[in-house]
């Protein structure tokens, strides 16, 4: 299996704070592919930006420092609305790709020219599978089972499931479509990009992967999830300082995906039961996220 990817790919990297992950995720782009690498720090204060710039002087990485953090959505917009290559890779700083994961992933979209977004099996750092890394649209009944974890007091409940496939998954499925994927990793066709549209940088970090699957759905493009394909995600690396700020971001983001997609679906009381609940669900997950910095304290 050849290392490299021989077509034209465009790799983004948003980091902030992600230590010696960003080094790690630069080092399998560049064994991996042959692919232009933009860097987008967000205005990081730790020292994964200096590490890797003393690391890699290679003229294949363009590097990018904002002043401020501005968010996942906007950092990869700066890159996609410029990008001149046939895909766009938007990568996690706490991510590895493996050999032969973009050339799985882009025969997949070589053999279905309507996938417009795609991505692959994501493992834990002990090779676990994470189920996030392909999902179902969220309704409002089934972000309230996720937030409030009503998914594990009634686990064999069917009124009661999340909105992951779940976390059974072999490397011998074939190439299938899915609802939606993760943001941590995805492999964007730029033609289809041109049709939908950047990401909406209403979100500041969370729900933007779910709703670009939603647009690219409404547009009438596909999904694909590619199985034989992996990425390694650290998962949370950026997130540990702040998690009541990542809480906040990830429960306003799934209110701003409710009311952007769900809004004349559902009845005004409903909808309001749901924002409160989301509501509740921040504001228990971040005593609870503080009681335990307090312990480790």
């Amino acid at each position: 299996m050849d290392k490299l990817v021989p077509i034209n790919i465009h790799i983004v990297i948003v980091n902030f704070n992600s230590g010696e992950w960003l080094s790690r995720a630069l080092t399998s782009a560049l064994e991996f592919s042959d692919a232009i690498i933009s860097v987008v720090d967000n205005a990081s204060t730790d020292e994964s930006l200096e590490l890797a710039k003393s690391l890699f002087r290679s003229e294949r990485i363009d590097w990018i420092s904002n002043d401020n953090n501005v968010g996942f959505a906007a950092a990869n917009n700066q890159v996609l609305k410029n990008i001149d290559s046939d895909f766009a890779v938007l990568m996690n700083p706490d991510c590895e790709i493996r050999e032969g994961t973009l050339t799985e992933i882009i025969n997949a979209f070589d053999a279905n020219p309507r996938y417009g977004i795609a991505s692959c099996r994501i493992l834990n750092e002990d090779l676990s599978l994470q189920p996030t890394c392909r999902r179902y649209f969220p309704t409002p009944w089934s972000a309230l089972v996720r937030m409030l974890k009503l998914n594990r007091l009634f686990p064999n409940s069917p009124h009661f499931a999340d909105f992951d496939y779940g976390n059974v998954l072999s490397v011998d499925e074939p190439v299938h479509e899915v609802e939606a994927i993760s943001g941590a990793f995805m492999v964007v066709r730029k033609r289809a990009i041109e049709e939908v549209g950047l990401l909406d940088e209403g979100y500041f970090m969370h729900c933007e992967d779910l709703d670009w699957c939603k647009r690219f759905e409404l547009a009438g493009w596909q999904v694909g999830f590619v199985p034989s394909a992996e990425v390694l995600h650290a998962k949370g690396v950026s997130s540990k300082s702040r998690p009541v700020k990542v809480l906040w971001t990830l429960h306003k983001g799934m209110n701003r995906f409710f009311d952007k997609f769900y809004r004349k679906q559902y009845s005004l009381p409903l909808r309001m039961f749901v924002k409160v609940g989301i509501y509740l669900s921040f504001i228990t997950r971040s005593a609870l996220a503080i009681m335990k910095s307090w312990f480790k304290g």
